[in-house]
């Protein structure tokens, strides 16, 4: 399965540079240059979906339904009166 997440990488006054991905708290690197930095927020993204998904399987029983869910970016402006 393919997802899209969204990174921000901001140059630093020490030459580097720092990116995060704006979806999934925590998951932030630095690199000498944007390529290394591109790199390591991948690998950084790749090992926080895979922890934040296997500590999510934890508790699954055979009444768990898993399912898979998109979501439109459109649709994160939602009233919170429509959430309940």
């Amino acid at each position: 399965m393919r997802q899209r997440y969204h990174t921000i990488i901001k140059p630093e006054s020490t030459d580097c540079y720092l990116g995060w991905v704006e979806e999934i708290p925590g998951t932030l690197t630095h690199g000498r240059s944007l390529n290394e930095c591109r790199e390591k927020l991948r690998t950084s993204l790749l090992l926080m979906v895979e922890t934040h998904r296997d500590e999510a399987r934890i508790p699954l029983d055979a009444s768990c339904i898993q399912e898979a869910m998109e979501i439109d970016t459109d649709e994160l402006h939602v009233p919170s009166h429509q959430l309940a």
